[in-house]
């Protein structure tokens, strides 16, 4: 994985130019390329679940700070879960929206200016409302932090305890790394999602970490903010900005590093280079060839029925 220091210490390289001023072009190409990327497509590396809870005749609620497109919705009432479907245009939501109607039963929703609505208007409150969203992405801006050392991690646990640090709340969807080395008491040097913060020297992993326990330990360690693409994409927009630079620079260099990033098939071509690789790989959650509804239906041989 390439943090957004690590990705723009890459691009100070390949451009051979590390003044700031060259550094933070970088980072605006960079991020442009990044978004770009983000927009194109309904990436499901880009799904995230949120919840919201129902309010007693209450019919609509803000959408979560962080959602970008609604992509499904369900309503969890009881030991069932219901899915609505998306209302298609504003004059079949105005339609349903006729007469006043309430019931816990979701059977549509509509989405307009931030809100989310449901038909009927939820007649109780507290049941939950999973939303499936496509998530906004924000700039890679934020400098690695790596203040003070790592004193405890335990296989199989989430919890990871430091000294001498100064943890925020705001790290929370970063990704931290204890150092591998062949020295005892140290890392995995895999990368772990921050899911929370409790104080300054403690911190909740998403995922339980999976090394070798460190108790009593003095590791070093690294907190970076990620990009959302996959890991083997991480250094896409650092590439696309390199490229950017040496045609900036009218150097042949460009040409290449522009190439090997590729695009996706602007002007009715086909997705050339990395890029061609991101859509293959992640066009969809799933790699299996095999179409499958999950239903186990069978193909039935037609020279076996008869029609009347």
């Amino acid at each position: 994985m390439k943090s957004y220091t690590i990705g723009r210490n890459l691009y100070g390289v390949l451009s051979k130019n590390t003044s700031a001023a060259n550094l933070l072009l970088g980072d605006q190409i960079a991020n442009d390329d990044y978004r770009s990327i983000c927009a194109v497509k309904d990436w499901p590396f880009l799904e995230r679940l949120r919840t919201l809870t129902t309010i007693a005749s209450t019919q609509n609620y803000p959408l979560p700070y962080d959602c970008d497109q609604v992509r499904e919705i369900s309503v969890e009432i009881d030991d069932q879960t219901c899915v609505p479907k998306m209302s298609p245009d504003r004059a079949h939501w105005d339609f349903l929206n006729s007469s006043s109607y309430t019931s816990d039963i979701p059977e549509w929703y509509f989405v307009f200016s931030g809100q989310l609505y449901l038909w009927p208007i939820p007649a109780s409150a507290g049941n939950t409302i999973n939303v499936t969203q496509k998530t906004r992405v924000i700039d890679l801006s934020v400098a690695d932090y790596t203040t003070g050392t790592i004193t405890t991690a335990t296989k199989g646990s989430t919890a990871v305890v430091g000294t001498g640090t100064s943890w925020t709340s705001q790290m929370v969807g970063r990704w931290i790394r204890i150092t591998y080395s062949d020295t005892a008491k140290t890392g995995d040097g895999l990368w772990y999602e921050i899911s929370e913060v409790a104080d300054t020297t403690h911190l909740t992993l998403v995922r339980a970490y999976g090394g070798t326990s460190i108790a009593t330990a003095t590791a070093a360690y690294n907190i970076g903010q990620m990009p959302l693409l996959p890991e083997a994409y991480h250094n896409l927009p650092w590439i696309e900005s390199t490229g950017r630079y040496w045609e900036k620079e009218a150097d042949a260099r460009g040409v290449t590093f522009l190439a090997n990033h590729g695009n996706f098939g602007e002007g009715g071509g086909l997705p050339t280079g990395r890029i061609a690789d991101l859509v293959k790989n992640w066009s969809s959650p799933n790699t299996s060839m095999v179409l499958d509804d999950g239903l186990g239906n069978k193909i039935i041989n037609p020279n076996l029925t008869v029609m009347l």
